[in-house]
């Protein structure tokens, strides 16, 4: 499989990636090309936001958001205890929320981020920051961005990882399967993909973890909402080449976005890795009622909700079970997905508006009292790479054994304009159709995912990636 791609897909001021240019049969299914919308005249667009990182904006954005923290200068946007300053989240983002299949052999679960920082103590590289090692927490994990702007501040593993605490696999939070769950076949109109199970028919409800998911939802005006789904695990186990591991790290997160229009789903994206896919919301698997039906309809059916599924050990998030094969420069690897537990993050999950513009994150009305200091946390939520004296350390043709633990939320380029993750300039493919699935031993077909690698780990760079309160390059 081959995809053409362009710069297309963008929000343009508040406009979004609704306008179809081009539909192409490549490889066998269908590749989406969005250009900028024009909803509004250009006059209008620019004079509500102006995206383009203009030196007005850049100081704006930093007046906005008061510069570093320091204890003596608290920021406003910090204070959570103020239910005056909390937003609604619309019914329809959670009407829509994604199920997660989790992989039935996974060993590291989906983890709590509140007690993760139980677990962990904060470092400066590899000297430790004592001040607040003993009182680490949601409602101060901010105060950590006095050192060195908190860019190089590690939250680093009480324990041996290669001791597996109980901690980092998470296996308390195995979603439970719902004493309401029921089991129906699935008729084409209800879920137009391949069926759940071989009998055709299918868990029709997401069970609950102890693990809250974290709903981050940005209302980027003109009818254009997008609801970021993060998943938080507190180790992240590589995978192998050559059956040598690369790649583990302490902390990891996962997201996935549902982009809504008018108060409909319109695309999916999916995180892996340092790319992800994007795809219209008609090609992805769900279940429950169709997505076109009108919202004052009534039914009985349960919502549409998509299925995304979450690989084993990574986490990396895919729409579809079976082998994802991807390239780093010493090799070929893969992902493996398959239909394990089913888990339902609006169950529990931290709920938040922001707004991408001024840096400011609120927590909804749903959770009134909730913590938003630890989403201003500018460092790394797990050890920084081990250091090649280290016995559990290797290093093979530029890639770790042992990686950086990622940065948070905050970082995942949620003011994004095109569905995909990377930076404004790179081209962002949307999928009309789901690839084919890989079975365990299959042959490999169709264009793989390129990575270049990171090396010990660091996420790349970019002023576009970084919230606007961060300066140009983000490591100052």
């Amino acid at each position: 499989m081959s995809d053409v791609d362009d710069n297309g897909g963008t929000l343009r001021g508040l406009s979004s990636v609704i306008i179809l240019s081009q539909a192409f049969h490549i490889g066998g299914y269908s590749t989406k090309f969005f250009r900028l919308s024009s909803w509004l005249p250009d006059s209008t667009i620019q004079s509500h936001i102006p995206w383009q990182r203009t030196p007005s904006f850049r100081q704006a954005a930093q007046e906005a958001r008061i510069g570093p923290y320091s204890k003596h200068k608290p920021r406003p946007d910090t204070l959570t205890h103020n239910s005056s300053s909390t937003e609604d989240i619309p019914s329809y983002v959670l009407e829509y929320a994604p199920l997660v299949h989790l992989f039935s052999g996974e060993k590291f679960w989906p983890c709590d981020i509140a007690e993760h920082l139980v677990h962990v103590t904060p470092y400066l590289n590899y000297t430790q920051i004592k001040a607040t090692s003993n009182n680490l927490n949601l409602t101060n994990l901010n105060q950590l961005n006095e050192y060195e702007r908190g860019r190089h501040v590690y939250l680093t593993s009480d324990d041996n990882v290669e001791a597996r605490p109980d901690w980092l696999g998470g296996e308390k939070n195995i979603p439970d399967v719902p004493e309401e769950a029921s089991s129906r076949p699935m008729s084409d109109e209800q879920n137009h993909q391949k069926p759940l199970a071989s009998d055709g028919t299918s868990q029709i409800h997401g069970g609950r973890s102890d693990a809250p998911a974290v709903l981050v939802v940005v209302d980027k005006g003109n009818g254009i909402v997008d609801a970021f789904w993060f998943f938080f695990y507190s180790y992240n186990l590589g995978n192998l080449v050559f059956n040598v591991r690369f790649g583990n790290h302490v902390g990891d997160w996962e997201h996935s976005l549902i982009r809504f229009h008018n108060g409909k789903p319109k695309y999916v994206f999916v995180s892996e890795h340092y790319f992800g896919q994007a795809y219209t919301y008609n090609a992805v698997e769900k279940i429950g009622k169709r997505s076109d039906r009108k919202i004052s309809e009534p039914t009985n059916t349960p919502p549409s909700k998509p299925i995304i599924y979450s690989a084993v050990g990574t986490h990396a998030m895919y729409a579809t079970p079976g082998l994802h094969p991807y390239v780093l420069p010493l090799g070929l690897l893969h992902d493996q997905t398959d239909r394990g537990p089913l888990w339902d993050p609006a169950l529990n999950t931290h709920t938040y508006t922001y707004n991408h513009t001024t840096d400011h994150l609120s927590p909804s009305s749903l959770n009134p009292l909730a913590p938003t200091e630890w989403f201003y946390f500018n460092g790394h939520w797990g050890d920084k790479f081990y250091p090649l004296d280290d016995a559990r350390q290797y290093e093979f043709a530029g890639q770790y054994h042992y990686v950086n633990g990622p940065l948070g939320p905050r970082f995942k380029h949620l003011g994004r304009r095109k569905m995909c993750q990377g930076r404004f300039e790179d081209p962002c493919v949307v999928h009309e159709w789901l690839p084919p699935e890989r079975a365990v031993g299959g042959e490999l077909e169709g264009q793989l995912e390129k990575w270049e690698g990171e090396g010990e780990g660091e996420d790349w760079k970019g002023d576009e990636r970084d919230p606007p309160g961060l300066e140009e390059g983000g490591d100052g």
